[in-house]
């Protein structure tokens, strides 16, 4: 099963090597409907749209791991997640983008007509293995031996373990950062705090290695939907870390060092919260734009705690990481609007 060890010389020539999947940079825009109910000034900074096929920030990950796929002569993408995942869903779109055979093992079981990012992967013609009752232990060994057993077969294939959450993975969201900076700039923006959706800890080590690239900026504050507190800090630290050394910087992150937000999180993943479903329909019903109850929904009902008590301090940049889709799940979707 084929993953780099490779470094770059640099952080320049770290962050050049992607496959370009994001069709330019994604919008940042003031939210002031919803910035006036919450009591502090929000900008939104739209990884939810501006990709194809429905990516949102997943694809900054995949740009880098299917650019290193490629550098190692890799022909299967396989992956693993919940039957709802994003990840999974946007790796078998980049796997279709670009002829690369796609193989996702996802937690789960049949339930009726495929829906949401499920009904996707298999639109994107990915090959989906559903797994009832795995959890993430098991799961991924599972990742490992179909990596092997296609390799009996004679394929090369490139393992992505769940969110995409590797050291080059990272790196996408480092460019995100700079990207976010430079919007920032033009707008004559000094926002004091990044928010987001934390899962498996890429999209938060990433934007930690580009504020250290860029050695200014906002700081970043996770929301987290899975993992619980301690062991996600751990894990972003070292995603962080190995990630600035890929791209050839001197320096270890802390855990202490990893800000992230775990009153949100609910009794399980995926599973909806009373706070998450108030956050999804207050920014619908403000601005016309719609989060999800896994991921950005939660980060969303985050950022809003914190306001109302009064411990933020604008202007704050919410990163909308997508995952629409599980809008459209029948188990998921319903629920919003009861």
């Amino acid at each position: 099963m084929m993953r780099t060890d490779r470094g770059w010389s640099g952080p320049d020539e770290a962050l050049a090597s992607r496959v370009d999947m994001t069709l330019g940079p994604t919008p940042l825009h003031m939210l002031p409907r919803f910035s006036r109910e919450v009591g502090v000034e929000v900008w939104a900074k739209r990884d939810d749209i501006g990709s194809v096929g429905l990516l949102g920030n997943k694809v900054r990950k995949l740009e880098f791991l299917v650019a290193d796929a490629q550098r190692v002569g890799a022909n299967v993408l396989v992956t693993v997640g919940a039957v709802q995942s994003n990840h999974a869903r946007t790796t078998a779109c980049a796997a279709a983008m670009l002829g690369l055979r796609c193989v996702l093992i996802l937690g789960g079981a049949e339930s009726g007509t495929p829906s949401g990012n499920y009904l996707l992967d298999r639109l994107f013609g990915a090959e989906v293995e559903l797994v009832a009752g795995a959890g993430w232990d098991e799961l991924e060994p599972m990742l490992a031996k179909k990596c092997r057993d296609l390799e009996e077969e004679g394929q090369l294939p490139y393992l992505i373990p769940a969110g995409g959450s590797t050291p080059v993975g990272a790196l996408g969201l480092a460019r995100g950062y700079l990207e976010l900076a430079e919007q920032c700039a033009a707008a004559d923006l000094s926002p004091d705090l990044i928010v987001h959706a934390t899962s498996s800890g890429g999209t938060q080590a990433g934007l930690e290695v580009g504020r250290a690239i860029l050695g200014r900026g906002p700081r970043i504050l996770g929301v987290a939907v899975a993992k619980a507190a301690g062991v996600l800090e751990v894990e972003v630290a070292e995603i962080a870390t190995h990630a600035g050394r890929l791209a050839g910087m001197d320096r270890t992150w802390r855990q202490d060092e990893v800000a992230i937000d775990h009153s949100q999180r609910g009794h399980a993943y995926g599973a909806s919260t009373a706070a998450s479903q108030e956050a999804i329909r207050l920014l619908a019903h403000t601005e016309g734009i719609l989060t999800d109850p896994v991921y950005s929904g939660k980060a969303l009902a985050g950022l809003i705690d914190l306001a109302r008590q009064d411990r933020l301090r604008g202007p704050v940049v919410f990163w909308h990481t997508g995952g629409t889709p599980a809008l459209f799940d029948s188990n998921l979707g319903p629920p919003l609007i009861e």
